[in-house]
């Protein structure tokens, strides 16, 4: 059985692994030249660093990473809005929260894939038709076939669109900028993940490696109209300006080319991952706004599970997909849907007082239930 993944990122490199520790061999074909990340970091929360751990790479990103001690909401001053305790970021097994750079986990994957798996670049997915049993793949540059196909190709999935053609995103109304700061953060904020809230905007951080910080700022989209002449990081600096003075530090230590900005979106509900032998997983599936820091976590759980019910039911393919979307669907629908929310609500300027309400009020044992639920995954 030969699976092709579509999509050389975090999510499908990671199924390959998966798909390998269950006996299966697979094939991934990625559109770009070499791996480039954006200049971004990411935070590994517990359910995905479970997953990394079963694949015997966890002591590799811990090395090349920064745990966290605790996760909090500040206001713009760097003040939490309710002191939690440090479990809330950490599993019942002590698994806790690592922020490393994209670039750095997903070139741990493609080292760890490339020891047994193929990887081929400059892999542009164009379409695909039957043949008997076999998927054919056609390329910008080539062709191949595949006994079953999993679309890893983001939130702009062109495999989705083959499937789905109908399946538009959904636009939050919010503009979020990302940046790497090369700096140090004082020795008290080392192991902490903050964001901290103003007016309508929001801006998150953390250390991921000796000198460097990893930040990202969101407003409503209405804010761009102020831009004025202004190129990105002046625009942002003066967004920000009342915040901490470490907010402001970290956005002057960021080289302005490196900047990314990006309207944010999420995938409306598709009906079905799947048709015939070919699945969707992680962002093509089920794309979510970042509130939540799980978009990536919970393509990292789809390569676990997909590799599972494949591995289970080799012979009856559609059956596994069936399982696979039955057992995530919950699940994934709950990020979404919350992400979405938390974010209208955090910039809504009568839903944010109600949330910072809610989050005084809310006992950290029915956080820590909140978040062991979230960071579940089967044994």
């Amino acid at each position: 059985m030969k699976i092709g993944i579509i999509g050389g990122g975090i999510t499908g490199l990671t199924a390959a692994l998966a798909l390998r520790k269950s006996g299966i061999t697979s094939v991934v074909y990625e559109q770009a030249v070499e791996l480039n990340e954006i200049g971004a970091g990411i935070w590994l929360q517990p359910n995905a660093i479970k997953v990394l751990d079963w694949l015997g790479l966890k002591g590799e990103i811990q090395k090349q990473g920064i745990e966290l001690n605790k996760m909090e909401i500040t206001n713009n001053q760097l003040i939490p809005i309710k002191k939690i305790k440090s479990e809330v970021v950490q599993d019942e097994d002590g698994n806790r929260t690592i922020a490393i750079h994209r670039a750095r986990l997903q070139k741990i994957l493609y080292n760890e894939v490339l020891k047994s798996n193929e990887v081929h670049l400059n892999k542009k997915y164009i379409h695909h038709s039957f043949s008997s049993d076999s998927i054919n793949l056609q390329f910008e540059d080539g062709e191949d076939s595949v006994d079953i196909l999993l679309g890893a190709d983001g939130i702009d999935s062109s495999v989705r669109k083959a499937l789905f053609p109908n399946s538009p995103l959904r636009n939050s109304g919010q503009v979020c900028w990302r940046g790497i700061s090369k700096m140090n953060l004082p020795d008290s904020l080392k192991s902490l993940g903050q964001e901290a809230w103003g007016k309508q905007i929001r801006f998150g951080f953390s250390q991921i490696a000796k000198e460097e910080v990893y930040w990202f700022a969101v407003a409503n989209v209405e804010h761009l109209k102020k831009v004025d002449g202004l190129d990105r990081k002046k625009f942002i600096t003066k967004l920000f300006e009342s915040f901490s003075p470490i907010i402001n530090e970290l956005i002057a230590n960021t080289e302005s080319t490196n900047i990314h900005q990006a309207i944010l979106h999420d995938l409306k509900r598709l009906p079905d991952w799947y048709q015939s032998k070919m699945c969707l997983i992680g962002d093509a599936a089920h794309a979510t706004t970042p509130n939540m820091g799980q978009g990536a976590c919970q393509g990292i759980e789809d390569a676990f599970y997909i590799s599972k019910y494949l591995s289970k039911s080799p012979q009856n393919v559609q059956g596994a997909f069936e399982e696979f979307q039955l057992k995530r669907r919950e699940k994934v629908d709950y990020v979404v849907n919350t992400s979405w929310q938390f974010g209208k609500m955090a910039h809504s300027t009568i839903g944010q007082p109600i949330m910072k309400l809610l989050m005084k009020m809310t006992p950290d044992s029915v956080i820590n239930s909140q978040m062991n639920k979230l960071y579940a995954i089967d044994k």
